[in-house]
């Protein structure tokens, strides 16, 4: 099992203290030290007043507050915990996407998602309609652009007449792709070109919200893994060949060994990666609730 551990956005909690560079420093180099496996940012870069103040978040841009992290780790992984892909061009994407993974080191893995927040796309001039058809246009150019040094492509939202993403990635043929979202289509685009998904564990009415299908509890999360199994046997692929995230419950809830438990839990259902729920309170507490959840990490395969 590998571990990810979103980075809290928060200017007003604890003095403005989530946004100061040092403590950003000390939480990457505290979580690597732990033990966890990917650190990762989310991506709203135009969310309204509306959808803050209501429950909402804020964030960074992904590829710069990750390109923060890899300066000072040298292990951990850094993920888009998702990027938005329509809100994009897939040539601009995938330049944000490969630099990330240069000055990394190859570090880079790329969570991506449709997006369901309608007035954002309003915002950046994209059509909201038109999301998925912009997705998998977008990953076809994507995949395509890193494919070759001189691409070409003309399609319904899209042309490139001879691109090249120089330099290339390090890791090759491109980072991991990986697909977030619940729906039936969010499985078959795993199952047909992704190195990983994503769902969301999401009861009736945050599945509501998200614009996403229900899956709430591990019944739900083992029938929707046996049919991302039966759709990728039909592409010749097997659950070996990619990741699954589940989602666990803030470490310290319930004690280490029921912790460890659910892990192997989780593990039993198919995940081959999950999330580190740590205090949040301030910069302090989380800082001590990853030294707490390392040692914890140890006694994990």
């Amino acid at each position: 099992m590998k571990f990810m551990v979103e980075y809290p956005i928060r200017s007003e909690d604890d003095d403005g203290a989530w946004l100061r560079p040092e403590n950003m420093t000390e939480f990457a180099r505290v979580a690597e030290e732990a033990g966890v496996d990917a650190i990762s940012l989310t991506d709203h870069p135009a969310p309204s007043k509306k959808w803050l103040v209501n429950g909402g978040h804020e964030t960074l841009d992904p590829f710069a507050g990750l390109s923060y992290f890899a300066a000072v780790t040298s292990r951990v992984r850094l993920m888009t915990y998702l990027v938005v892909v329509p809100y994009r061009s897939p040539l601009l994407l995938a330049k944000c996407m490969t630099s990330l993974d240069v000055v990394s080191g190859g570090r880079a893995i790329y969570v991506l998602g449709t997006g369901y927040l309608r007035s954002e796309f309003g915002a950046l001039g994209v059509e909201f309609e038109d999301r998925n058809d912009l997705f998998d246009e977008s990953i076809e150019v994507l995949r395509g652009v890193w494919a070759t040094d001189s691409y070409e492509f003309a399609g319904k939202h899209f042309t490139a007449r001879g691109q090249v993403i120089a330099p290339a990635p390090v890791q090759r043929p491109h980072p991991p792709l990986w697909v977030g979202g619940n729906a039936a289509r969010s499985r078959e685009r795993v199952a047909r070109w992704g190195q990983g998904w994503a769902p969301m564990q999401a009861n009736p009415e945050f599945a509501s919200v998200t614009r996403t299908a229900a899956m709430d509890g591990d019944d739900a999360l083992r029938a929707a893994i046996a049919d991302l199994s039966a759709r990728l046997e039909k592409h010749g692929r097997s659950l070996v060949d990619i990741d699954i995230v589940a989602w666990s419950q803030p470490w310290g809830e319930s004690g280490a060994d029921a912790y460890v438990n659910r892990i192997g839990e989780l593990g039993d259902l198919g995940a081959t990666w999950t999330t580190v729920g740590i205090d949040t309170s301030s910069v302090a507490a989380a800082l001590d609730s990853l030294r707490s959840w390392g040692e914890v990490r140890q006694t994990i395969g």
